[in-house]
């Protein structure tokens, strides 16, 4: 069984529009990165304090990398390049998810793929609530476990006997099992499991699926059931995210130390999330990190 086992390094802030080349990334912007530094890597904008390459970012746990060897486009990634990165907002990160999965023959098992996925722990970013850990499959039931202050445990079980049990949208259990997380994990681990190896169900449904994903982003189908396991596991790589919440961290309130908000900004802290964000003030817009990055006026 093989196993894959990503650090993620990262944090995130605002959106905005940029002009200009530089190695496949974009430069010269409208307040988006430090002057003179890349603002985009295809079509990702990375905006201050991230940055790709240490001098545009505000340190190293900010700096992101842009790979434009053996792509048909640039791709950007975390820290030195493990982990894509799909979007970046003021408040989360949507990243590239992993598939785990188990398959079966007539005989038995053949082949599986097990992930766990950890962040560093002086890095002030959590998996999302807005993750739905999920289990595709006819005899398979996986096991979620994680860290944050405390240990976390969960399952969900995929269950059915004929494909015609199975109903298109539906992920209660029947095919598809859908369970909630927890808010403030750091890791997580899937392990993936079959009650009969498949067995009963061979002839329809040969492997089991494990991941988390974006609420709302995989929809269920009984295809998915017979569909190619490589296929099937592409394809929610490319298309269905993973949700992660960030903050500049901070063991106190915002207001009583001295912050990393610029003039006309406020910085507001983050509900259970260990650090704080900024924001322009009403009547600007910008990004809040650099200076004079809010732009605009007071409103009357």
């Amino acid at each position: 069984m093989l196993l894959d086992h990503f650090i993620i390094f990262m944090f995130i802030i605002p959106l905005t529009i940029a002009m200009g080349i530089f190695d496949g990334s974009t430069t010269i912007n409208n307040n988006i990165a430090k002057p003179n530094c890349p603002t985009a890597c295809g079509n990702v904008i990375v905006p201050y304090p991230f940055g790709i390459g240490t001098d545009c970012s505000l340190d190293y746990t900010f700096n992101l990398t842009c790979n434009t060897y053996n792509h048909e486009s640039p791709k950007l990634f975390i820290g030195d390049g493990n982990l894509r990165i799909y979007s970046i907002s003021e408040s989360e990160l949507r990243i590239i998810t992993i598939v785990s999965s188990q398959c079966y023959n007539q005989s038995g098992y053949v082949d599986g793929y097990t992930s766990y996925t950890s962040i560093r722990s002086d890095m002030p970013l959590t998996f999302s609530t807005k993750n739905k850990f999920t289990v595709v499959g006819c005899d398979d039931y996986a096991l979620i476990s994680g860290r944050d202050d405390t240990y976390f445990s969960g399952g969900c079980y995929g269950i059915c006997r004929e494909k015609d049990d199975v109903v298109d949208g539906e992920c209660s259990g029947i095919g598809c099992c859908q369970a909630s997380m927890p808010k403030g994990l750091k890791y997580y681990n899937i392990t993936l499991d079959t009650l009969n190896k498949h067995s009963d169900v061979w002839s329809f449904n040969e492997c089991g699926y494990g991941f988390l994903v974006e609420e709302g982003k995989y929809k269920f189908n009984k295809s998915d059931l017979s569909a190619n396991y490589q296929d099937f596991k592409n394809r929610i790589k490319s298309t269905m995210p993973i949700v992660l919440d960030w903050v500049i961290k901070s063991n106190k309130s915002c207001d009583a130390e001295v912050n990393v908000c610029k003039g006309n900004s406020s910085c507001y802290d983050v509900e259970g999330g260990g650090g704080y964000h900024c924001k322009c003030q009403d009547g600007y817009e910008g990004n809040p990190y650099l200076d004079e990055g809010c732009q605009g006026h007071s409103p009357i």
